[in-house]
């Protein structure tokens, strides 16, 4: 059913979930060859044999500057190989939340300072090593859809490298390009334990340009991204079969959209920050419309609604009610125009009925209520009316 109350029932929203996972700060590398070194070699000359004491026990090993490199390299790659294949990660919030920070806290010191280290060295992750964070729904939802397709590659992008699957801070993985300053940048995938995952651009560890996010509950977004959220125009489908397609902003619907449900029910028309507000159209699944102003998801203002059965309102409306002036029409050719409070009629107005009686006085609560003219083919009374009925003959 749709999303709006508009006389047949409220409804919940269903707002847009990207959040996502922002970076943390880097923190600054803690292992470097140096550390393993036991004798400074600042002052040794090129080619100067050094003294290197492994053991107290064994023989002095004399090497070179150039074979001490090699192995200290050696050692640093088995360390750094034995801490990937025991790293363990974290269970990330929500996709894209806005506020890594928050969950840090829970990230062992020890992997965090690796995770950190990797990611500063792009050192990627052995297959063998490799969490799997496959989702078996989001592969059917990725086979559906196709393959993300990206856009010709630009050429100014000339110093960005390919790298990948690297873990971040966040327990998430990627694999693609990178900037110099080892952010994610340019085309890339990022997937999270739960399986969500985000294919397209990057700019400056952000997702920017075009992408498409699919949610671990199978919502899926497509279109356009400015620094983490879904911003110019973009697709968004629910796995109950809902879609909406349109602008966004700040990750909300904002500017000209449409928005369908799988039972047939209909809106066209404006969005203010997640809300229908503006000038829109709704169409029910029974075949009810209402064409108008819409205020913070309600009908409100001036609009036309034309019920499945004939019926027609045109008028002022406040919160889903009619409320103001308006002319309500029957199609067995019974009207009234005058005014309304809360849906009914209220006020000063004018009933007319098929064979050509008429009514002209005051209403309440949905009867005739206080003086009033009844026309009749034979002629007219003025009388005083009280809950529909006349009273007194004036």
């Amino acid at each position: 059913m749709g999303n709006c109350s508009c006389l047949h029932g409220t409804h919940d929203e269903k707002q847009l979930d990207t959040e996502k996972n922002t970076d943390l700060p880097e923190v600054p590398l803690r292992i470097t060859i140096d550390n393993f070194s036991k004798t400074p070699l600042e002052n040794s000359a090129p080619n100067k044999v050094s003294e290197l004491d492994f053991n107290p026990t064994s023989p002095v090993v004399k090497l070179n500057r150039e074979d001490l490199v090699k192995l200290q390299s050696i050692i640093r790659g088995y360390f750094d190989r034995k801490k990937v294949k025991t790293l363990k990660v974290v269970d990330k919030p929500t996709a894209f939340s806005n506020d890594l920070k928050n969950n840090i806290s829970s990230i062992p010191n020890e992997n965090t300072e690796l995770i950190e280290q990797t990611r500063k060295d792009l050192i990627e992750i052995p297959i063998d090593s490799l969490p799997d964070y496959s989702n078996p729904s989001i592969k059917s939802i990725q086979t559906k859809l196709g393959d993300f397709v990206y856009n010709s590659p630009n050429s100014n992008q000339i110093d960005l490298i390919k790298r990948g699957p690297i873990m971040i801070e966040n327990g998430s993985i990627y694999t693609g390009e990178w900037n110099s300053n080892k952010e994610r940048h340019g085309k890339g995938v990022n997937i999270w334990k739960d399986g969500s995952l985000y294919e397209g651009y990057w700019e400056k560890d952000k997702p920017n340009g075009r992408g498409r996010l699919i949610h671990s509950n199978g919502d899926v977004y497509q279109g356009e991204w400015i620094n983490d959220k879904a911003h110019g125009y973009g697709i968004y489908i629910h796995t109950d079969g809902a879609k909406y397609e349109g602008l966004w902003e700040n990750d909300k619907q904002h500017g000209k959209g449409c928005e369908t449900w799988l039972d047939g029910a209909k809106y066209d028309g404006d969005y203010v920050y997640g809300q229908k507000h503006g000038i829109g159209k709704f169409e029910w699944a029974d075949g009810s419309t209402y064409e108008g102003e819409f205020k913070d998801n309600n009908i409100q203002g001036y609009g036309t609604y034309i019920w499945s059965d004939g019926r027609k309102f045109v008028g002022d409306w406040k919160d889903n009610k009619m409320d103001g002036k308006g002319l309500f029409t029957w199609s067995d050719g019974r009207s009234y125009e005058g005014e309304y409070v809360d849906d009914k009629k209220q006020g000063y107005g004018i009933f007319i009925w098929p064979d050509g009686r008429k009514y002209e006085g005051y209403w309440m609560n949905g009867k005739q209520e206080g003086r009033g003219t009844y026309f009749t083919p034979l002629g007219s009374k003025e009388g005083e009316w009280k809950e529909g009925r006349r009273v007194k003959v004036l």
